[in-house]
This record gives structure tokens, C-alpha cells and sequence, in this order.
């Protein structure tokens, strides 16, 4: 491997989405334990080498980083991939295009073995026979507990410690062998959200922003958040490195949901036939006509478009001018539909916020969306309790 780059592997997962609307905590706080597990497994039988680093997993990113790059430049640096296996992942666009992604990487790197490594997260049916999910049972090889329960109920249970501690060393002995006796030097990934990648991303969810541009600021709203279209907008500026559609985007993408990003004037409104962020900027309503724009939107959105209010508290105008505006922005949208709008005013909290609210558009969607039989006419979903026609 190189001194100065690389990383010995790259853990990938299927992100779990929070069971309820409400959830904030950390619904993959078995993947951050079994990552740290294996990172100290790897370094105790790694040769020291200055730049090299151990593993490399997204939660580990700090907030409001540009997570797509790092994304990149982890994939090309990575000299192994390790997926964590569940009956979620291969549903799971992101999981996948970053798996083809190492691939296409070291097959153009004429790489002798193949540097994927399963591991069986969560076990499958009995009559699963895909060859990936075989592999990840070969790891457990002579251990029962692992193929009976998977690895992250070893982790769970404190009764399962033997067999865990076994299959972590046998993975983490793998990992160094393979980075070691055969060193692949970091090159180019192709990025994992390029098109060209052989898979099928249908669109399944919308982020819409709805906040001015640089062309139409308020007179008194001065600051660098804001760009040519809505989608450009960076709330939180220097410390948001992407505009906060994409991040709220790839949050819906890690989640298995392809997502696309519109400016809420450029489209009209959010799109009601899928489920759906809409991003306020408090700021538009400062505009002419801004507050009854705003009235307009909050009488017409349909319940699996979640409104969220984003503010800067940080920001030299927000207590001047600004907390004022989100106060009225979210008096609007709760007159309207007569729920209260969640609202964040820091990167942080949007990061923590942003599973929840991804869950929530997409249960509402599931539960009240119209159908659409084989007429093309939209109808009600039918109910346990609608009366027998």
C-alpha cells in the first residue's frame, strides 16, 4: 500500500430507517460497534504504516461534510469491501452502486482476487441461495450461532461473545492478508451516484427547496447561503459544505429510496406522486406576496410531503430578523393542515432529524397515496374498516 494513502477497508450497510415518525437516536448503532470492533481488530494485526488509515464507514463523517467526495475518495483508497449483508441491502441502491463502484475500481485495476468480503449482518430465509449471501455464510465456516443469527446478534448479545470474537478475528485476518500479501494502490472510484453504474435507480422519493434565490433576496437579507436556483441554498453556509438538498438527499438515497432534487419554483410545487421533503427557508415569506405563496403551498400538500423549517441560529440576522420569520412561516403551515412543523437550526440537528423525516413522507405516502388502477383513475386506498361494497 502506499505510505501517505489507503485504507485497509470500507464497510458498507444498509442504513436502517427509524421505526417511528418521531425517532432521532441512532438506528445503526450496531454497525458503529462492529465497525469500531473490527478497526481495532485490523490495526492489532496491521504492519504501522504513516498514512495508512484502518476502515473507513459514513457514519464516521462529521456533519455537514461533503459526504459524496468523501464517499469517492474512500472507495478509491479502500484495499477491501466489506458489505454487511441483510435481506435490506441488496434492495438498497446506495448499498449497491457503492459495491459496483469498488468493483469497476479494481477491475480497471487488473486486481488478481477479489476483494469483497461478506458478512452475513442479518440472516435470510433458509431458501435463499443468492451466491453473494452464500459467501457471507463461507465466513462463519464450523460456527452455527453466525448463520443462525448473523453477526449483529452476536454483537447484541453478551452470550454470543465467543462466536463473535471468533468470526471477528477470522474477518479481520482476512482483511490484513488480502491488503498485505496482495497491496492494490488507491486510484479513481467512479463515482457511485454516476448514472453509467448498471443500477436501476427509479425515483422514489423528492426533495423540493423552497427559498429564494441570489436574483430575487429580500432587500434586507444579506449572506453567501443562497445560489442561482432554490437547490442551492446552504443554510448553515461555511459550515455546510453541499447545498442541503443533496444532503437531505442522500440521506433518503442511504435509506434505498433514488431521490431527484427540484427547486420549488421551477417545478410548480412538490411533486404528489411520491413522497417528499419541502425545505423552507423562513426568508421567502419576507418577499412580496411571500406569506400568501407560502399559504398556498401549506392548503395543497398532501400528507407524505413533510414540511421542515431550516434557519441559521447562528446567523447575525436570525435573532434580528429571522426567528421572527420562522415563527410566522410555521404559524402558516400548522393553520393549514393543523400539524406543527418540525424545525432545525443547526447542521447537527438537521443530520439527526433528516432519517426520521425521510420515514415519516414515506409511511404517509404508503398508507394515504391514491392508487392507480388498471383505468389510469386515482382512488382510495382500501381500508380494513371501509364497508363491504
Amino acid at each position: 500500500m502506499s505510505p501517505t494513502k489507503g485504507t485497509y477497508f470500507f464497510l458498507s450497510y444498509a442504513r436502517a430507517a427509524p421505526p417511528t415518525d418521531n425517532a432521532r437516536t441512532d438506528t445503526d448503532t450496531w454497525v458503529r460497534e462492529f465497525f469500531r470492533d473490527l478497526s481495532q481488530e485490523v490495526r492489532q494485526r496491521a504492519r504501522q504504516q504513516p498514512g495508512v488509515e484502518i476502515g473507513f464507514l459514513d457514519l464516521e463523517v462529521p456533519p455537514g461534510s461533503d459526504s459524496r467526495a468523501a464517499l469517492a475518495a474512500a472507495l478509491g483508497a479502500a484495499q477491501v469491501f466489506v458489505p454487511l449483508y441483510s435481506p435490506g441491502y441488496f434492495g438498497n441502491s446506495w448499498s449497491m452502486r457503492e459495491q459496483e463502484s469498488f468493483r469497476t475500481r479494481t477491475a480497471a485495476a487488473g486486481s488478481p482476487s477479489d476483494r469483497v468480503i461478506p458478512v452475513l449482518w442479518v440472516p435470510f430465509p433458509s431458501w435463499e441461495t443468492k451466491v453473494e449471501v452464500e459467501r457471507a455464510r463461507e465466513l462463519g465456516t464450523g460456527i452455527p450461532e453466525y448463520a443462525e443469527n448473523g453477526m449483529r446478534a452476536l454483537r447484541m448479545l453478551s452470550y454470543y461473545d465467543g462466536p463473535y470474537q471468533v468470526v471477528l478475528e477470522r474477518l479481520a485476518g482476512r482483511i490484513v492478508d488480502l491488503a498485505e500479501r496482495h497491496p492494490l494502490a488507491p486510484s479513481l472510484a467512479p463515482d457511485p451516484h454516476d448514472d453509467r453504474l448498471p443500477v436501476e435507480r427509479e425515483v422514489a422519493f423528492e426533495v423540493t427547496v423552497l427559498a429564494p434565490t441570489k436574483a430575487d433576496l429580500p432587500p434586507d437579507r444579506t449572506g453567501d447561503s443562497y445560489g442561482e436556483t432554490s437547490a442551492q441554498w446552504r443554510p448553515f453556509s461555511t459550515r455546510q459544505a453541499l447545498p442541503i438538498a443533496e444532503d437531505a438527499a442522500s440521506t433518503a438515497e442511504r435509506l434505498g429510496l433514488p431521490t431527484r432534487i427540484v427547486s420549488f419554483t421551477e417545478a410548480g410545487g412538490p411533486v404528489a406522486g411520491r413522497p417528499a421533503v419541502l425545505l423552507i427557508d423562513p426568508w421567502v415569506i419576507a418577499g412580496s406576496g411571500g406569506a400568501q405563496a407560502l399559504r398556498t403551498v401549506a392548503q395543497d400538500l398532501p400528507d407524505w410531503v413533510v414540511p421542515l423549517i431550516v434557519v441559521n441560529e447562528d446567523d447575525a440576522q436570525h435573532t434580528a430578523r429571522g426567528e421572527g420569520l420562522a415563527d410566522e412561516a410555521a404559524a402558516i403551515l400548522f393553520a393549514a393542515d393543523a400539524r406543527r412543523p418540525e424545525r432545525v437550526g443547526q447542521v447537527s440537528e438537521f443530520v439527526r432529524i433528516m432519517p426520521s423525516l425521510v420515514a415519516k413522507a414515506r409511511r404517509q405516502y404508503l398508507k394515504n397515496a391514491p392508487v392507480f388502477p388498471s383505468d389510469g383513475k386515482p382512488t382510495e386506498r382500501a381500508r380494513l374498516t371501509d364497508p363491504t361494497p
